[in-house]
């Protein structure tokens, strides 16, 4: 699937409040979620959509599949 990338600016106010929530939500999922998985699970609330199937981070996959 060809993908598109979004280049998105945000204040370091911001930038600290999405890695508090990575590491927030490292407790409940096991690994500490990079800042696009943050944004894309805000996202899915946002639009109420479950992007889990077609949003995947590429490298996540590339990796699970070389065995990485």
């Amino acid at each position: 699937m060809e993908r598109s990338q979004l280049n998105l600016r945000i204040s370091d106010q911001l930038g600290k409040l999405i890695d508090a929530k990575r590491i927030d939500l490292s407790a409940q999922i096991g690994t500490i979620p990079s800042r696009s998985d943050i944004l894309r699970f805000a996202l899915e609330m946002y639009l109420g959509q479950d992007l889990s199937d077609t949003e995947v981070d590429r490298r996540k996959s590339i990796s699970k599949e070389s065995g990485a």
